[in-house]
Protein backbone atom coordinates (compact mmCIF):
# COMPACT_ATOMS: atom_id res chain seq x y z
CA UNK A 1 0.00 0.00 0.00
CA UNK A 2 1.44 3.38 -1.04
CA UNK A 3 2.13 6.17 1.44
CA UNK A 4 -0.32 8.42 -0.43
CA UNK A 5 -3.14 5.88 -0.03
CA UNK A 6 -2.37 5.44 3.67
CA UNK A 7 -2.58 9.21 4.17
CA UNK A 8 -5.97 9.37 2.40
CA UNK A 9 -7.30 6.46 4.47
CA UNK A 10 -6.22 8.23 7.65
CA UNK A 11 -8.18 11.32 6.55
CA UNK A 12 -11.30 9.19 6.13
CA UNK A 13 -10.63 7.65 9.55
CA UNK A 14 -10.45 11.11 11.12
CA UNK A 15 -13.98 11.85 9.88
CA UNK A 16 -15.28 8.45 10.97
CA UNK A 17 -13.76 8.58 14.47
CA UNK A 18 -14.98 12.13 14.98
CA UNK A 19 -18.54 11.07 14.12
CA UNK A 20 -18.54 7.76 16.01
CA UNK A 21 -16.69 8.82 19.17
CA UNK A 22 -17.68 12.49 19.16
CA UNK A 23 -14.04 13.59 19.38
CA UNK A 24 -13.14 17.07 18.13
CA UNK A 25 -12.33 16.68 14.44
CA UNK A 26 -9.77 19.47 14.41
CA UNK A 27 -7.81 17.96 17.30
CA UNK A 28 -7.91 14.53 15.63
CA UNK A 29 -6.75 15.95 12.30
CA UNK A 30 -3.90 17.86 13.94
CA UNK A 31 -2.65 14.74 15.75
CA UNK A 32 -3.04 12.74 12.51
CA UNK A 33 -1.00 15.37 10.64
CA UNK A 34 1.81 15.08 13.18
CA UNK A 35 1.79 11.25 13.19
CA UNK A 36 1.46 10.78 9.43
CA UNK A 37 3.75 13.66 8.55
CA UNK A 38 6.59 12.71 10.91
CA UNK A 39 6.32 8.89 11.23
CA UNK A 40 4.90 7.86 7.83
CA UNK A 41 6.03 10.55 5.39
CA UNK A 42 9.26 11.35 7.21
CA UNK A 43 8.83 15.13 7.37
CA UNK A 44 10.29 17.19 10.16
CA UNK A 45 8.01 18.60 12.84
CA UNK A 46 8.71 22.11 11.53
CA UNK A 47 7.61 21.09 8.04
CA UNK A 48 4.34 19.64 9.33
CA UNK A 49 3.57 22.66 11.51
CA UNK A 50 4.54 24.91 8.60
CA UNK A 51 1.24 23.91 7.02
CA UNK A 52 -0.69 25.29 10.00
CA UNK A 53 -2.97 27.96 8.43
CA UNK A 54 -1.88 31.00 10.42
CA UNK A 55 -3.37 33.45 7.90
CA UNK A 56 -6.81 31.81 7.98
CA UNK A 57 -6.84 31.50 11.76
CA UNK A 58 -5.74 35.11 12.14
CA UNK A 59 -8.77 36.13 10.09
CA UNK A 60 -11.07 34.09 12.33
CA UNK A 61 -9.45 35.39 15.52
CA UNK A 62 -9.37 39.03 14.45
CA UNK A 63 -12.91 39.15 13.03
CA UNK A 64 -14.57 37.25 15.89
CA UNK A 65 -12.64 39.19 18.55
CA UNK A 66 -13.51 42.59 17.04
CA UNK A 67 -17.16 41.70 16.58
CA UNK A 68 -17.16 40.07 20.01
CA UNK A 69 -16.34 43.51 21.38
CA UNK A 70 -19.07 45.00 19.18
CA UNK A 71 -21.55 42.50 20.59
CA UNK A 72 -20.36 42.88 24.17
CA UNK A 73 -20.87 46.65 23.98
CA UNK A 74 -24.27 46.39 22.27
CA UNK A 75 -23.10 47.93 18.97
CA UNK A 76 -24.18 44.93 16.88
CA UNK A 77 -27.60 45.02 18.56
CA UNK A 78 -27.79 48.73 17.79
CA UNK A 79 -26.98 48.09 14.12
CA UNK A 80 -29.56 45.32 13.96
CA UNK A 81 -32.21 47.52 15.57
CA UNK A 82 -31.48 50.34 13.15
CA UNK A 83 -31.88 47.94 10.25
CA UNK A 84 -35.51 47.48 11.29
CA UNK A 85 -36.19 51.07 10.32
CA UNK A 86 -34.77 50.47 6.84
CA UNK A 87 -36.30 47.06 6.22
CA UNK A 88 -39.52 47.68 8.12
CA UNK A 89 -41.79 44.65 8.15
CA UNK A 90 -40.39 43.21 4.90
CA UNK A 91 -38.44 40.49 6.71
CA UNK A 92 -38.34 38.27 3.59
CA UNK A 93 -36.04 40.83 1.94
CA UNK A 94 -33.33 40.59 4.62
CA UNK A 95 -31.52 37.53 3.20
CA UNK A 96 -31.56 39.03 -0.29
CA UNK A 97 -30.31 42.39 0.92
CA UNK A 98 -27.40 40.69 2.69
CA UNK A 99 -26.68 38.63 -0.44
CA UNK A 100 -26.40 41.76 -2.58
CA UNK A 101 -24.27 43.62 -0.01
CA UNK A 102 -21.98 40.64 0.57
CA UNK A 103 -21.49 40.09 -3.17
CA UNK A 104 -20.60 43.73 -3.78
CA UNK A 105 -18.06 43.78 -0.95
CA UNK A 106 -16.53 40.46 -2.07
CA UNK A 107 -15.95 41.91 -5.54
CA UNK A 108 -13.65 44.61 -4.24
CA UNK A 109 -10.14 43.21 -4.16
CA UNK A 110 -10.55 40.21 -1.87
CA UNK A 111 -13.54 38.16 -0.81
CA UNK A 112 -12.18 38.13 2.74
CA UNK A 113 -13.41 41.69 3.17
CA UNK A 114 -16.97 40.34 3.04
CA UNK A 115 -16.25 38.39 6.23
CA UNK A 116 -16.86 41.66 8.07
CA UNK A 117 -20.51 41.51 6.94
CA UNK A 118 -21.05 37.95 8.21
CA UNK A 119 -21.45 38.72 11.96
CA UNK A 120 -24.00 41.44 11.20
CA UNK A 121 -25.93 39.12 8.87
CA UNK A 122 -26.02 36.31 11.44
CA UNK A 123 -27.16 38.76 14.13
CA UNK A 124 -29.94 39.97 11.83
CA UNK A 125 -31.00 36.35 11.32
CA UNK A 126 -31.20 35.78 15.08
CA UNK A 127 -33.02 39.05 15.67
CA UNK A 128 -35.67 38.41 13.02
CA UNK A 129 -35.99 34.64 13.63
CA UNK A 130 -34.55 33.75 10.23
CA UNK A 131 -33.08 30.25 9.98
CA UNK A 132 -29.36 30.54 10.65
CA UNK A 133 -28.56 27.94 7.98
CA UNK A 134 -30.37 29.99 5.37
CA UNK A 135 -28.38 33.09 6.29
CA UNK A 136 -25.15 31.10 6.41
CA UNK A 137 -25.68 29.80 2.87
CA UNK A 138 -26.69 33.30 1.73
CA UNK A 139 -23.45 34.80 3.02
CA UNK A 140 -21.32 31.95 1.66
CA UNK A 141 -22.94 32.34 -1.77
CA UNK A 142 -22.37 36.09 -1.66
CA UNK A 143 -18.70 35.67 -0.79
CA UNK A 144 -17.90 32.95 -3.35
CA UNK A 145 -20.06 34.57 -6.02
CA UNK A 146 -18.27 37.89 -5.73
CA UNK A 147 -14.89 36.18 -5.32
CA UNK A 148 -14.82 35.21 -9.01
CA UNK A 149 -15.22 38.80 -10.18
CA UNK A 150 -12.34 40.07 -12.36
CA UNK A 151 -11.63 42.63 -9.62
CA UNK A 152 -11.23 39.99 -6.88
CA UNK A 153 -8.17 37.89 -6.16
CA UNK A 154 -9.90 34.56 -6.89
CA UNK A 155 -11.15 35.78 -10.25
CA UNK A 156 -7.77 37.25 -11.10
CA UNK A 157 -6.05 33.97 -10.15
CA UNK A 158 -8.35 31.86 -12.35
CA UNK A 159 -7.93 34.29 -15.26
CA UNK A 160 -4.14 34.29 -14.90
CA UNK A 161 -3.81 30.50 -14.70
CA UNK A 162 -6.25 29.92 -17.58
CA UNK A 163 -4.54 32.38 -19.89
CA UNK A 164 -1.09 31.10 -18.94
CA UNK A 165 -2.30 27.64 -19.97
CA UNK A 166 -3.57 28.99 -23.29
CA UNK A 167 -7.25 28.49 -22.45
CA UNK A 168 -9.79 31.03 -23.81
CA UNK A 169 -11.29 32.83 -20.84
CA UNK A 170 -13.82 35.65 -20.44
CA UNK A 171 -13.60 37.14 -16.90
CA UNK A 172 -16.89 39.04 -17.25
CA UNK A 173 -18.73 35.87 -18.27
CA UNK A 174 -17.10 33.98 -15.39
CA UNK A 175 -18.40 36.57 -12.93
CA UNK A 176 -21.90 36.55 -14.42
CA UNK A 177 -22.12 32.77 -14.33
CA UNK A 178 -20.81 32.67 -10.76
CA UNK A 179 -23.36 35.20 -9.50
CA UNK A 180 -26.13 33.48 -11.47
CA UNK A 181 -25.41 30.02 -10.05
CA UNK A 182 -25.09 31.38 -6.52
CA UNK A 183 -28.37 33.27 -6.88
CA UNK A 184 -30.04 29.95 -7.68
CA UNK A 185 -28.32 28.39 -4.64
CA UNK A 186 -29.69 31.18 -2.43
CA UNK A 187 -33.16 30.74 -3.92
CA UNK A 188 -33.12 27.00 -3.13
CA UNK A 189 -31.81 27.61 0.41
CA UNK A 190 -34.40 30.36 0.91
CA UNK A 191 -37.32 27.98 0.32
CA UNK A 192 -35.70 24.99 2.02
CA UNK A 193 -35.05 26.83 5.28
CA UNK A 194 -38.20 28.84 5.97
CA UNK A 195 -38.56 31.27 3.08
CA UNK A 196 -42.28 30.66 2.74
CA UNK A 197 -42.77 31.51 6.40
CA UNK A 198 -40.79 34.74 5.94
CA UNK A 199 -42.98 35.66 2.97
CA UNK A 200 -46.12 34.89 5.01
CA UNK A 201 -44.85 37.07 7.87
CA UNK A 202 -44.10 39.89 5.44
CA UNK A 203 -47.55 39.68 3.87
CA UNK A 204 -49.29 39.47 7.25
CA UNK A 205 -47.39 42.49 8.50
CA UNK A 206 -48.20 44.40 5.31
CA UNK A 207 -51.89 43.54 5.60
CA UNK A 208 -51.94 44.61 9.24
CA UNK A 209 -50.23 47.88 8.35
CA UNK A 210 -52.66 48.55 5.50
CA UNK A 211 -55.73 47.87 7.64
CA UNK A 212 -54.53 49.84 10.67
CA UNK A 213 -55.59 53.37 9.53
CA UNK A 214 -59.09 52.16 8.70
CA UNK A 215 -59.53 50.54 12.07
CA UNK A 216 -59.51 53.67 14.17
CA UNK A 217 -58.17 52.03 17.28
CA UNK A 218 -55.62 50.10 15.21
CA UNK A 219 -54.43 53.35 13.70
CA UNK A 220 -53.74 54.86 17.10
CA UNK A 221 -51.39 52.01 17.85
CA UNK A 222 -49.74 51.84 14.41
CA UNK A 223 -46.63 53.88 15.09
CA UNK A 224 -45.36 52.08 18.10
CA UNK A 225 -47.50 49.04 18.80
CA UNK A 226 -45.68 46.42 16.76
CA UNK A 227 -48.74 44.06 16.76
CA UNK A 228 -50.92 43.01 13.89
CA UNK A 229 -54.19 41.14 13.81
CA UNK A 230 -54.39 37.60 15.24
CA UNK A 231 -51.29 38.21 17.28
CA UNK A 232 -49.02 38.50 14.26
CA UNK A 233 -45.86 40.38 15.09
CA UNK A 234 -45.20 43.44 12.97
CA UNK A 235 -41.66 44.80 12.70
CA UNK A 236 -41.71 48.51 13.33
CA UNK A 237 -39.24 51.10 14.53
CA UNK A 238 -37.31 50.05 17.62
CA UNK A 239 -39.17 50.81 20.81
CA UNK A 240 -36.12 52.30 22.45
CA UNK A 241 -34.05 54.74 20.42
CA UNK A 242 -30.96 54.37 22.56
CA UNK A 243 -28.02 56.64 21.94
CA UNK A 244 -24.55 55.21 21.67
CA UNK A 245 -21.97 56.25 24.22
CA UNK A 246 -18.51 57.51 23.31
CA UNK A 247 -16.86 54.11 23.54
CA UNK A 248 -19.67 52.49 21.54
CA UNK A 249 -19.22 55.11 18.83
CA UNK A 250 -15.52 54.24 18.62
CA UNK A 251 -16.43 50.56 18.29
CA UNK A 252 -18.99 51.39 15.61
CA UNK A 253 -16.47 53.47 13.64
CA UNK A 254 -13.95 50.61 13.81
CA UNK A 255 -16.11 48.47 11.49
CA UNK A 256 -16.01 50.78 8.42
CA UNK A 257 -12.40 51.60 9.31
CA UNK A 258 -11.64 47.87 9.03
CA UNK A 259 -13.25 47.61 5.58
CA UNK A 260 -11.86 50.86 4.16
CA UNK A 261 -8.44 50.32 5.73
CA UNK A 262 -8.13 46.82 4.30
CA UNK A 263 -9.19 47.95 0.82
CA UNK A 264 -6.65 50.79 0.99
CA UNK A 265 -3.88 48.42 2.04
CA UNK A 266 -4.83 46.06 -0.79
CA UNK A 267 -4.75 48.86 -3.38
CA UNK A 268 -1.29 49.88 -2.12
CA UNK A 269 -0.11 46.27 -2.63
CA UNK A 270 0.71 45.88 1.06
CA UNK A 271 0.70 42.20 2.01
CA UNK A 272 -1.33 42.37 5.22
CA UNK A 273 -3.90 39.89 6.49
CA UNK A 274 -7.48 41.10 7.08
CA UNK A 275 -7.36 39.39 10.47
CA UNK A 276 -4.27 41.38 11.43
CA UNK A 277 -6.12 44.64 10.74
CA UNK A 278 -9.16 43.44 12.72
CA UNK A 279 -7.00 42.20 15.59
CA UNK A 280 -5.15 45.54 15.73
CA UNK A 281 -8.45 47.39 16.07
CA UNK A 282 -9.71 44.89 18.66
CA UNK A 283 -6.55 45.20 20.77
CA UNK A 284 -6.82 48.99 20.65
CA UNK A 285 -10.43 48.81 21.84
CA UNK A 286 -9.45 46.31 24.55
CA UNK A 287 -6.67 48.68 25.65
CA UNK A 288 -9.20 51.49 26.07
CA UNK A 289 -11.55 49.24 28.10
CA UNK A 290 -9.70 46.15 29.37
CA UNK A 291 -12.79 44.66 31.04
CA UNK A 292 -14.65 44.66 27.72
CA UNK A 293 -11.63 43.11 26.00
CA UNK A 294 -11.44 40.29 28.53
CA UNK A 295 -15.17 39.57 28.35
CA UNK A 296 -15.08 39.57 24.54
CA UNK A 297 -12.43 36.85 24.40
CA UNK A 298 -15.13 34.41 25.50
CA UNK A 299 -16.98 35.23 22.25
CA UNK A 300 -14.08 34.04 20.08
CA UNK A 301 -15.01 30.62 18.67
CA UNK A 302 -11.86 28.72 19.60
CA UNK A 303 -13.60 25.45 18.72
CA UNK A 304 -13.90 26.45 15.06
CA UNK A 305 -10.35 27.81 15.00
CA UNK A 306 -9.00 24.43 16.16
CA UNK A 307 -11.19 22.63 13.61
CA UNK A 308 -9.91 24.73 10.72
CA UNK A 309 -6.29 24.54 11.90
CA UNK A 310 -6.28 20.76 12.22
CA UNK A 311 -8.00 20.01 8.92
CA UNK A 312 -5.88 22.38 6.82
CA UNK A 313 -2.65 21.19 8.45
CA UNK A 314 -3.47 17.61 7.48
CA UNK A 315 -4.45 18.60 3.93
CA UNK A 316 -1.09 20.35 3.74
CA UNK A 317 0.61 17.00 4.45
CA UNK A 318 -1.46 15.39 1.68
CA UNK A 319 -0.53 18.17 -0.75
CA UNK A 320 3.21 17.98 -0.08
CA UNK A 321 3.04 14.21 -0.31
CA UNK A 322 1.59 14.51 -3.82
CA UNK A 323 -1.71 12.78 -3.02
CA UNK A 324 -3.72 15.65 -4.53
CA UNK A 325 -1.67 15.61 -7.73
CA UNK A 326 -2.19 11.86 -7.98
CA UNK A 327 -5.95 12.35 -7.75
CA UNK A 328 -5.70 14.78 -10.65
CA UNK A 329 -3.66 12.29 -12.67
CA UNK A 330 -6.27 9.60 -12.00
CA UNK A 331 -8.95 11.94 -13.35
CA UNK A 332 -6.92 12.58 -16.49
CA UNK A 333 -6.51 8.85 -17.08
CA UNK A 334 -10.27 8.34 -17.45
CA UNK A 335 -11.10 7.45 -21.06
CA UNK A 336 -14.27 9.59 -21.38
CA UNK A 337 -13.50 13.34 -21.45
CA UNK A 338 -16.84 14.22 -19.87
CA UNK A 339 -16.38 11.70 -17.07
CA UNK A 340 -12.82 12.97 -16.57
CA UNK A 341 -14.17 16.52 -16.35
CA UNK A 342 -16.68 15.39 -13.72
CA UNK A 343 -13.96 13.64 -11.69
CA UNK A 344 -11.72 16.73 -11.81
CA UNK A 345 -14.60 18.98 -10.69
CA UNK A 346 -15.43 16.60 -7.82
CA UNK A 347 -11.78 16.54 -6.74
CA UNK A 348 -11.69 20.34 -6.94
CA UNK A 349 -14.79 20.61 -4.76
CA UNK A 350 -13.67 18.00 -2.26
CA UNK A 351 -10.21 19.45 -1.75
CA UNK A 352 -11.49 23.04 -1.78
CA UNK A 353 -13.84 22.18 1.10
CA UNK A 354 -10.79 21.61 3.31
CA UNK A 355 -8.10 23.78 1.73
CA UNK A 356 -7.50 26.84 -0.44
CA UNK A 357 -9.90 27.30 -3.36
CA UNK A 358 -7.27 29.39 -5.14
CA UNK A 359 -4.63 26.74 -4.55
CA UNK A 360 -6.68 23.84 -5.91
CA UNK A 361 -7.74 25.81 -8.99
CA UNK A 362 -4.14 26.77 -9.65
CA UNK A 363 -3.21 23.09 -9.50
CA UNK A 364 -6.10 21.53 -11.42
CA UNK A 365 -6.60 24.01 -14.29
CA UNK A 366 -3.21 23.13 -15.83
CA UNK A 367 -3.97 19.42 -15.30
CA UNK A 368 -7.18 19.88 -17.29
CA UNK A 369 -5.44 21.34 -20.35
CA UNK A 370 -5.23 17.96 -22.19
CA UNK A 371 -9.03 17.77 -22.03
CA UNK A 372 -9.40 21.17 -23.65
CA UNK A 373 -6.91 21.11 -26.51
CA UNK A 374 -8.15 20.22 -30.01
CA UNK A 375 -8.91 16.50 -30.03
CA UNK A 376 -9.16 16.33 -26.26
CA UNK A 377 -12.94 16.15 -26.37
CA UNK A 378 -13.94 19.31 -24.46
CA UNK A 379 -12.46 22.06 -26.63
CA UNK A 380 -14.19 25.45 -26.70
CA UNK A 381 -16.53 24.63 -23.81
CA UNK A 382 -17.24 26.14 -20.41
CA UNK A 383 -15.24 23.54 -18.48
CA UNK A 384 -13.03 26.11 -16.78
CA UNK A 385 -16.15 28.00 -15.66
CA UNK A 386 -17.63 24.75 -14.34
CA UNK A 387 -14.39 23.89 -12.55
CA UNK A 388 -14.04 27.29 -10.86
CA UNK A 389 -17.66 27.40 -9.71
CA UNK A 390 -17.62 23.77 -8.53
CA UNK A 391 -14.56 24.49 -6.40
CA UNK A 392 -16.20 27.52 -4.80
CA UNK A 393 -19.73 26.22 -4.10
CA UNK A 394 -18.42 23.97 -1.32
CA UNK A 395 -16.90 26.87 0.64
CA UNK A 396 -19.87 27.02 3.01
CA UNK A 397 -18.61 23.78 4.62
CA UNK A 398 -17.18 24.68 8.07
CA UNK A 399 -13.80 23.09 7.26
CA UNK A 400 -12.71 26.14 5.25
CA UNK A 401 -12.27 29.79 6.17
CA UNK A 402 -15.63 30.95 4.78
CA UNK A 403 -17.75 28.27 6.47
CA UNK A 404 -15.76 28.49 9.69
CA UNK A 405 -16.29 32.26 9.84
CA UNK A 406 -20.04 31.77 9.35
CA UNK A 407 -20.26 29.17 12.13
CA UNK A 408 -18.12 31.29 14.47
CA UNK A 409 -20.36 34.31 13.79
CA UNK A 410 -23.57 32.47 14.65
CA UNK A 411 -25.30 32.78 17.98
CA UNK A 412 -23.77 30.29 20.40
CA UNK A 413 -26.87 28.13 20.80
CA UNK A 414 -27.23 27.89 17.00
CA UNK A 415 -23.65 26.82 16.27
CA UNK A 416 -24.03 23.01 16.62
CA UNK A 417 -27.03 22.94 14.27
CA UNK A 418 -25.40 25.43 11.91
CA UNK A 419 -22.23 23.30 11.83
CA UNK A 420 -24.19 20.14 10.99
CA UNK A 421 -26.29 21.77 8.29
CA UNK A 422 -23.40 23.56 6.59
CA UNK A 423 -21.35 20.34 6.66
CA UNK A 424 -24.11 18.42 4.89
CA UNK A 425 -24.85 21.25 2.46
CA UNK A 426 -21.19 21.88 1.65
CA UNK A 427 -20.33 18.21 1.10
CA UNK A 428 -23.44 17.73 -1.04
CA UNK A 429 -22.16 20.54 -3.27
CA UNK A 430 -19.09 18.37 -3.99
CA UNK A 431 -21.36 16.33 -6.30
CA UNK A 432 -24.26 18.70 -7.00
CA UNK A 433 -21.97 21.53 -8.16
CA UNK A 434 -20.14 19.51 -10.85
CA UNK A 435 -23.36 17.88 -12.10
CA UNK A 436 -25.19 21.20 -12.50
CA UNK A 437 -22.29 23.22 -13.90
CA UNK A 438 -21.20 20.54 -16.39
CA UNK A 439 -24.79 20.08 -17.58
CA UNK A 440 -25.10 23.84 -18.10
CA UNK A 441 -21.65 24.83 -19.38
CA UNK A 442 -20.16 21.70 -20.99
CA UNK A 443 -22.74 19.18 -22.20
CA UNK A 444 -24.61 21.56 -24.58
CA UNK A 445 -21.37 22.17 -26.51
CA UNK A 446 -20.15 18.58 -26.84
CA UNK A 447 -22.00 17.97 -30.08
CA UNK A 448 -22.16 21.58 -31.29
Amino acid sequence: MSVELVALIVLVAVFALSAIRNVHMGALALVAALLVGVLVVGESLDDVLGGFPVDALLILLGITYLFGIARETGVVDWLVDRSVGLIGDRVALIPWAMFVIGTLVACLGTSHAAFTIVPIAMSLAHKHKIHSTMMGIVMSSAIVGGALAPTSINGITVMTVARASGIPYNPGLMFGLSVGINTVVVLVAFFLFGGRELIARTRAAGAARASAPAGGVGGSHGTGGGQGSNGTAVLTEPATATRLGAYQLVVLVSIPVLIVGFFTITLLDVDLNLGAVALTLAVFLAFVKPDVGRASLARVDWNTILLLGGIITYVGVLTRLGAIDQLGEVARSVSSPLLAAFVICVIAGLVSAFASTIGILGALIPLAVPLLVPGGGLEMTGFIYALAISASLVDCAPFGTTGATIVASGVEEDRPRLYRHLTRWGLSMVVVGPVVTLLLFVVPFLWA
